[in-house]
């Protein structure tokens, strides 16, 4: 998996060089065709921002009151299908492109436009935002957004009510009709919140940075910066890592142009912005800190002091598991780098700092203990989180696989039942009810235990592998590895949301696979889900068993993944045209 496999035409390892300092040469020396590559892309640039610019006028036709059959949500995909296809025009002009300071400021220019254009627009489909404002308010006054759920405040009786926090955000929601109305859209609001501590930290700085007295939509704007600002951050500091790796900067584009981004940051501010951020940065600060050097092997020893250096990056990774647990999968890979470029007896302080500021930090989510049994579950702060991870099930291919084919069918009529359930219905009864009395769960939960253990052990494999055959090779290989294991811990999650592959977003650059391309795209047909749902909420569609909301998740989901799937394993074990070396398997 190395960087001396690549193959012509790959991706993720180009041989041109972004040494800053002969960029200025090589722009004389190819002036007429540097002119024309900028030109492209500054084409490409104002066409996307027209693009955007209309998506962003059709957004306030997605207005949390409206009528949902009325939304646009079809020309709006349409739309960012347009905007996808100028993106990769523009991955396929930097890729070949002679490297400048001009294209590169054009990228980056570009890119800071169409966030902003996004910025003033209305949540398409997306609700999660009231939460993160719902969250830094409660913060803010010095309560604990893990102790109550919204729908606690809600219900709240001021007059009669004797707990002291409890009332007090009770008179915020009395006193303040933007909070009430904020408080009213809080999606899941019988939950406690499931973001962590470095996620409420943001929420509270971005509602201390908010006037008291402003609307919901300005305060929805402000949130939306402030996740902007992450999300930029984090294109500067992919434009690091590509340098460091001696790769073209040019290919930052992959990350600055992606639409995926405009539509779950910019517009929909999703909280995700701030885990990417912190998570690219520890890897770029674990690259350098590894003595790995612009155009060098690993073969360069540590500088003095990375030690300490190598510890800050620990503490920035566990700030992102923090923001988001996900990262926490990158572990093993950090840990196995430093053992093999550093030796056993320097990873026991970065160790350490990584576990204890991972534990101050999500301390806040553990249920201590209550005497009060009825009171503890009113309380428990881990509740949101805990029922997440055994319930939620969106938009999944490989999980929806392996969980179709362990529920029982028997009780299910066929608008309910998956056309690819082979197992036969004995087995799946068997293994229910085994698992269901083994761990004293009830069997209607007992599927999505099996499934969910059958694909964390599938990633375990594939994260310590990884982690063993590539730690601290070189940087382009780490960076790699880093990808694919994020990459992987997706496709195997039961939640498939756009979102959730913004995570991957920064490494794609260095997937040698040109496939994993076409997943920022592919997965905004999940929005899809909402029309149907919308359009055919009991109305079997194009004459299958399934209606609107069954009808997605059995038949366009296989749409949405199989045929990518079919490509990236033809092209992973090496059947590409033209292939002259032997096939090898790259995920």
């Amino acid at each position: 998996m190395g960087a001396d496999q690549t193959q012509a035409g790959s991706l993720g390892y180009l041989t041109q060089s972004t040494n800053v300092a002969n960029e200025s040469t090589q722009a004389v020396e190819n002036k007429p065709n540097a002119d024309t590559n900028v030109g492209l892309l500054a084409v490409l640039a104002g066409l996307s921002i027209c693009v955007y610019g209309i998506i962003a006028g059709l957004s306030w036709r997605f207005d949390f009151g409206s009528v949902t059959t009325d939304r646009p949500i079809i020309a709006v995909l349409c739309l960012f299908a347009v905007a996808f296809a100028f993106y990769l025009g523009a991955i396929r002009i930097a890729w070949r492109a002679r490297q400048s300071v001009r294209m590169l400021r054009l990228v980056i220019g570009s890119a800071i436009v169409f966030r902003v254009v996004m910025l003033f627009s209305l949540p398409i489909q997306e609700v999660d935002i009231y939460r993160y404002l719902w969250d830094g308010v409660v913060s803010t006054v010095g309560v604990s957004p893990f102790r109550y759920s919204p729908g606690q405040v809600s219900f709240a009786d001021l007059a009669s009510n004797e707990d002291e926090d409890l009332s007090r955000l009770a008179k915020l929601r009395d006193d303040d009709p933007a909070l009430a109305e904020i408080l009213n859209r809080v999606h899941f609001p019988e939950l406690p919140t499931i973001y962590p501590p470095t996620s409420q930290a943001v929420f509270a700085a971005a509602n201390l940075t908010t006037p008291s007295s402003s609307s919901v939509l300005t305060r929805v704007f402000i949130m939306k910066a402030w996740l902007i600002g992450f999300d930029i951050a984090t294109l500067f500091v992919v434009i690091g890592l590509l340098r460091r790796c001696a790769k073209p900067v040019g290919l930052c584009v992959i990350y600055a142009w992606c639409p995926l981004l405009m539509k779950e940051v910019a517009n929909s501010g999703h909280l995700d912005a701030i885990a990417v951020f912190l998570t690219t940065l520890a890897v770029y600060m674990v690259v350098r800190s590894l003595g790995f050097q612009p155009g060098s092997s690993n073969n360069r020893s540590p500088q003095a002091g990375s030690l300490g250096y190598v510890v800050l990056a620990s503490i920035v990774l566990a700030l992102a598991v923090g923001a988001k647990l996900y990262p926490i999968i990158l572990a093993p890979l950090v840990f196995f780098s430093l053992v093999k470029k550093l030796g056993w007896r320097f990873i026991v302080a970065p160790t350490i700092a990584f576990f204890l500021v991972t534990t101050v930090l999500l301390s806040a989510m553990v249920p201590g203990e209550s005497s009060d049994s009825d009171q503890s579950q009113l309380h428990d702060p881990s509740l949101g989180v805990v029922t997440f991870l055994r319930r939620w099930e969106m938009n999944d291919f490989l999980f929806l696989i392996i969980i179709e084919n362990i529920k029982p069918t028997a009780e299910r009529g066929p608008h309910e039942t998956a056309w690819f359930t082979v197992v036969p219905e004995s087995v799946r009864e068997t293994m229910v009810d085994s698992v269901a009395a083994r761990f004293d769960v009830d069997p209607s939960e007992a599927p999505f235990m099996i499934a969910r253990g059958t694909t964390a052990l599938i990633f375990f494999v594939v994260a310590i592998t990884l982690a063993w055959r590539v730690a601290a090779k070189d940087p382009p290989s780490f960076c790699e590895a880093a990808f694919l294991t994020i990459a992987w811990f997706w496709l195997l999650c039961p939640t498939l949301n756009p979102w959730y592959w913004t995570w991957a977003l920064p490494l794609l650059p260095f997937a040698r696979g040109r496939a994993w391309l076409a997943v920022s795209g592919l997965v905004l047909i999940y929005y899809l889900r909402f029309w149907l749902d919308y359009h055919f909420p009991a109305t079997a569609v194009l004459g299958t068993p399934y209606t609107g909301a069954a009808f997605y998740d059995f038949i366009v989901t296989w749409i949405e993944f199989a045929p990518w799937f079919v490509v990236l394993m033809w092209r992973s074990l090496g059947f590409q045209p033209g292939s002259q070396t032997a096939p090898r398997l790259e995920a």
